[in-house]
C-alpha cells in the first residue's frame, strides 16, 4: 500500500513538470512573436517617416505629401529608404543650405525656410549651387531640354571672303566716240545699225563739206606752186590730217590732181556700235558725236564695298564672278583699281574688277556676284562663329565644364571665315576646350539672373548686419532706403535697385 502511494506521488510530480514546461514554452513563444511584431512595426514606422516626395526634374523640391512640382508642374514621385532625421543629418553633413528661394520668383530669397508671397514652399539653395562669379550651374536635365550643343576649339585653315554685288560696264579704255572737226552734210551711211559689229578700217559714212573741198584745193595749189616738199604744201597737208582725212585720200588727190567732192570716213576702232546720231542728208556740225563704239572683249565690273571690308581688298587680288542669270558659271578676274573716295550716303567704297569677255556672255548692265578672297590664315586656333556672343564692346563664349557647369569667357577674335563659319581666336581659349554653340543666349540670361540674385543676397545680408549694429546702438528714428518693387532691398544710402534699377525710396525704421 505504501509502495502504491509513492508511485502515485511520483507520477503527479512528473505531470506537473510537463505542464509547467509547456506553459513556459507558450509564454516564451508569445513573447518572441510580440517582440518581432514590435520590431517590424518600428522598422515600418521608421521607413514611413523617412518617405518623401520629390520632383524628378528638380531634386531640390522635397515635401512630405504627394502633389505637383511648383517649378515645372510634374507629379512628385515617392522616395523611400531613409528616415527624415537620417536624411536631415546626411544633408547637414554633405550640403549646407545657403539661402531659400521662391520656386516661381528667383528674386524672392530668404535666409530661413517658409512660404513665398504666392504661398509656395521655399526651395533651398545649397552653398555649392551658389554662383561663384566665374560660372553657373544648371540641372543637366534642364540643359538637355534647352538643346545645348557643344564643339571643341581646334586649329584649322581659314580665309576671309568678301561677297558683294557688281554691275557690268564697258571698259572706259575700250570705248570710243567718233565726231567731225568740220561741218558738212551726210551723203551715205554704211554703218547704220545699233549693236552692229564694226572692224577697224571699215566704212562708216560719206560726207560732203565745202570746208573740206576748200582745204583740198589749197593743198593742190601749194604742191603745184611750191612743190610737195615745200613748207606751204606741208602746212596744208597737216591741216587735212588734223581733220582725220586719211593719207590714202590725200594720195588720191595728188594722183588725180583734183579735189574730191565727197569724203568717206572709216572706223579707227573695232567694236560694237552702241550709239548712233547720224542720218542720211542731215547737216552735222563740227564737234558733234556721230557714233559711240565699244569693245566688249574686256569688261569692267564696278562694285561697292563696306568700309570695314574695303581695308582688306588690294589691287591684283583674284575675284570670282558669278552671273546672276547663269548660276554655277564661275569666272575669274582681278581687282584692277580701288577708287580713292567713299560715298558719304552709303558709306561704301567702289572697286573695279577687269574680266575677259571674249564670248560676250557678259552684257553691259548685268548684275553679278563677286567673291574676293581678301585674307587667309593657316593653322590658327578657331572657334565656331555661332558660339560667340557679341555685345558690341566685348565677345563672350561659354565653356562647358560638365555636369551642368558652364563658365563665361571673354575672348579676342581675328579673321572670320564666312564659308565654314569659323573665327580665329587671338586670346582667351586653348585647344580642345569645349564651347557652347547652341543655347548660349539662355545661359547668358541665366548667368545674369544668378548674378542679380547674388547681388540681392549680398545687399540683404549686409543690410541685416547693419540692422543688428543699429539695434545694438539703439539708433531709434533712423531711416533706410528700399525698393518699392523689391522690399528685400535695404541699404543705408540712396541709390538704384540692383534688380530693377528703380530709385530707392526713404523710409523710417
Amino acid at each position: 500500500m505504501k509502495t502504491k502511494t509513492t508511485n502515485l506521488h511520483e507520477f503527479s510530480r512528473k505531470m506537473n513538470k510537463k505542464i509547467i514546461f509547456k506553459i513556459s514554452f507558450v509564454i516564451l513563444l508569445f513573447a518572441f512573436i510580440l517582440a518581432s511584431c514590435t520590431s517590424k512595426q518600428t522598422v515600418e514606422h521608421s521607413q514611413t517617416e523617412g518617405d518623401y516626395y520629390t520632383c524628378p526634374m528638380h531634386p531640390t523640391v522635397v515635401q512630405e505629401e504627394e502633389g505637383d512640382c511648383p517649378i515645372c508642374g510634374m507629379d512628385l514621385v515617392l522616395e523611400k529608404g531613409k528616415s527624415t532625421q537620417a536624411s536631415d543629418k546626411t544633408e547637414s553633413t554633405e550640403k549646407k543650405i545657403k539661402y531659400w528661394v521662391a520656386p516661381m520668383d528667383p528674386n524672392y530669397v530668404s535666409d530661413v525656410p517658409g512660404k513665398s508671397p504666392m504661398g509656395m514652399d521655399l526651395v533651398p539653395v545649397y552653398e555649392d549651387e551658389v554662383p561663384s562669379g566665374k560660372g553657373i550651374t544648371i540641372d543637366p536635365t534642364v540643359v538637355q531640354n534647352m538643346g545645348v550643343r557643344v564643339k571643341h576649339v581646334s586649329y584649322r585653315d581659314i580665309s576671309h571672303n568678301i561677297r558683294t554685288i557688281g554691275n557690268v560696264e564697258i571698259a572706259d579704255d575700250k570705248s570710243y566716240s567718233i565726231n567731225l572737226r568740220f561741218s558738212g552734210w551726210i551723203e551715205t551711211i554704211f554703218a547704220d545699225k545699233i549693236g552692229q559689229k564694226i572692224n577697224k578700217g571699215e566704212k562708216l559714212f560719206e560726207i560732203y563739206s565745202p570746208e573740206l573741198i576748200s582745204a583740198q584745193e589749197e593743198y593742190l595749189l601749194a604742191v603745184n606752186t611750191y612743190g610737195k616738199s615745200s613748207k606751204v604744201a606741208e602746212a596744208s597737208r597737216k591741216r587735212l590730217l588734223l581733220w582725220n582725212i586719211p593719207n590714202k585720200h590725200l594720195a588720191k588727190i595728188l594722183f588725180e590732181n583734183n579735189a574730191q567732192q565727197n569724203v568717206i570716213f572709216i572706223s579707227p576702232f573695232s567694236g560694237y556700235i552702241l550709239h548712233k546720231n547720224i542720218k542720211e542728208g542731215s547737216n552735222v556740225k563740227a564737234g558733234t558725236d556721230l557714233y559711240h563704239i565699244g569693245n566688249l572683249d574686256t569688261v569692267w565690273i564696278i562694285a561697292d564695298l563696306y568700309e570695314f571690308d574695303a581695308a582688306s581688298v588690294k589691287i591684283g587680288q583674284n575675284a570670282k564672278i558669278e552671273v546672276t542669270n547663269l548660276p554655277g558659271n564661275i569666272r575669274t578676274g582681278y581687282v584692277s583699281f580701288i577708287y580713292p573716295t567713299i560715298n558719304p550716303k552709303t558709306r561704301t567704297q567702289r572697286i573695279r574688277v577687269e574680266l575677259e569677255n571674249s564670248d560676250l556672255s557678259l552684257k553691259p548692265g548685268m548684275f553679278v556676284t563677286i567673291r574676293i578672297e581678301a585674307d587667309r590664315a593657316n593653322k590658327v586656333l578657331t572657334v565656331p562663329t555661332e558660339a560667340i556672343i557679341n555685345s558690341g564692346e566685348r565677345k563672350i563664349v561659354f565653356l562647358s565644364r560638365g555636369n551642368g557647369k558652364f563658365e563665361p569667357r571673354e575672348i579676342q577674335t581675328g579673321l572670320a571665315d564666312d564659308k565654314d563659319y569659323y573665327t580665329e581666336v587671338i586670346s582667351g581659349l586653348e585647344e580642345n576646350e569645349i564651347v557652347v554653340v547652341s543655347g548660349q543666349f539662355l545661359l547668358d540670361s541665366e548667368s545674369q539672373l544668378q548674378e542679380a540674385v547674388q547681388k540681392l543676397l549680398d545687399v540683404k545680408f549686409r543690410s541685416s548686419s547693419n540692422s543688428e549694429v543699429n539695434d545694438k546702438h539703439d539708433h531709434s528714428g533712423d531711416t533706410y532706403f528700399t525698393c518699392p518693387m523689391h522690399p528685400t532691398i535695404v541699404q543705408d544710402e540712396a541709390g538704384d535697385c540692383p534688380i530693377c534699377g528703380m530709385d530707392l525710396i526713404e523710409k523710417e525704421q
